[in-house]
């Protein structure tokens, strides 16, 4: 019988790296380990320990098994979920590290992405490190022996951890956590809870309730007997319906600028007030606003820029992606007894959107997208020619990919703020300035 040779099935089993060097951070504030040319990703780790990790592939994420020596940058993190919670990532280093990783991390992005090869020197705008968050979405699960739970998802899991304060929440929203776990514990499955989501406002604080099917009348008796004992405000969104159990509105404040802003619970609003009034009055100054200016605002919400630049000027454009939130800010100008701001919604990854600014002598621009950026929205930007944009990021690294097109286009990159919305968190926010 004839022998065939037949090669050996290589082996997919994928061998653990051991005592090797973190030398970096990246900008999610993961370690950078390289080993035989390749480069890892870790979680939990800084600069100058040494680990054993396993890699999920060739490169790229990489999981901590050991870690054999500690960074003397290395602090004792202040929350008991800390090590579970997937909420906080960087408590392991003290807010000032923190910060100075997401500069280092910034200007890297930035020198190797965006083709500017001198940057402005980049400035930390900050605030308050604890209590600091106006909004907190409980996710919810139920548990055959102990009935419904409420916490946050925990670290590179799908799983989630019970908790009964937040050391990052609003002091008031932390305080809510407990007795809402006793009350919905006692519900039945049937109930089909879905998220809660929290949020700290004026007149009083939202609780926004997300439902799968509309709640019975004794739950609802049960809610509304909650919030009168909490003095807040119940919002009930089942299925498709959003409904207020108590309370009719509410707002938050730009106090600098005297402006309130009214606003849907559900729609995005800046989780940091206290850096969100620094963020506006900054955008404001790069603005250098005169009073004959027009301005277009894109992603512009529910007018947090809008409408304190409006006070400033002779006209503001506003474009927002959602209908709603556009016909928000509409109210909002008109409940600030401002009248040159025009509200339009559409696409703003389509080059039609332009439309809607054609008629308007806009010299100056401000946008605030979401972490993917604004790649089509950019290219509509430049060739208009404005004199000053200002750009806010939530993600640096579109912000590089977008500040090339600036470049191209013939712009400075002036002005670089990192500003720290989210302590404790890899989450970097930053502030742009590019001038003709």
């Amino acid at each position: 019988m004839a022998q065939f040779f037949k090669a050996k099935a290589k082996s997919t089993t994928i061998k653990a790296l051991r005592d090797q060097q973190v030398l970096d951070l990246d900008h999610h504030l993961k370690g950078v380990v390289k080993c035989q040319g390749q480069t890892y990703f870790v979680d939990g780790v800084l600069p100058g320990e040494r680990v054993d990790v396993l890699p999920s592939g060739k490169s790229g994420p990489a999981k901590l098994l050991k870690r054999l020596s500690s960074s003397p940058e290395r602090i004792e993190p202040a929350c008991g979920f800390y090590q579970r919670c997937g909420g906080c990532s960087a408590q392991h280093l003290s807010v000032q590290a923190q910060r100075h990783y997401k500069q280092q991390a910034v200007t890297a992005l930035l020198s190797r992405l965006s083709g500017y090869v001198e940057l402005p020197e980049i400035e930390t705008l900050s605030g308050s490190e604890w209590a600091y968050r106006r909004v907190c979405r409980l996710s919810s699960w139920f548990d055959k022996n102990t009935g419904w739970q409420l916490g946050f998802r925990q670290k590179a899991s799908k799983s989630l951890v019970a908790v009964d304060s937040c050391l990052v929440l609003d002091a008031q929203l932390s305080a809510l956590i407990a007795p809402l776990q006793a009350l919905v514990s006692a519900w039945p499955k049937k109930v089909a809870l879905g998220h809660i989501e929290l949020i700290a406002c004026q007149p009083q604080p939202v609780c926004r309730i997300r439902l799968t099917q509309v709640l019975s009348d004794k739950y609802r008796q049960q809610l509304l007997d909650f919030s009168q004992a909490h003095a807040l405000a119940m919002v009930l969104a089942e299925q498709e319906q959003q409904t207020w159990l108590c309370g009719e509105e509410s707002y938050y404040s730009l106090n600098e600028q005297q402006l309130s802003l009214a606003f849907s619970p559900g729609n995005f609003i800046q989780v940091n007030a206290q850096m969100n009034q620094c963020l506006v009055s900054t955008a404001l100054d790069w603005l250098d606003l005169q009073a004959d200016d027009c301005v277009l605002d894109l992603y512009s919400g529910i007018g947090n820029f809008s409408l304190a630049i409006a006070q400033q000027v002779k006209q503001v454009v506003a474009v927002e992606g959602l209908k709603e939130m556009a016909q928000q800010l509409s109210y909002n100008a008109k409940r600030n007894g401002l009248t040159n701001v025009a509200a339009f919604s559409g696409d703003l990854e389509q080059p039609e959107t332009a439309q809607f600014w054609h008629d308007f002598k806009i010299n100056k621009v401000l946008l605030d997208p979401a972490r993917a950026g604004a790649k089509q929205a950019i290219t509509q930007v430049a060739k208009l020619s404005p004199s000053t944009v200002v750009y806010v990021s939530c993600n640096p690294a579109t912000l590089a990919r977008d500040a090339r097109e600036m470049k191209q286009a013939g712009y400075r990159f002036t002005k670089l703020a990192l500003v720290d919305m989210f302590a404790h968190t890899e989450h970097i926010e930053t502030m742009a300035l590019f001038e003709r």
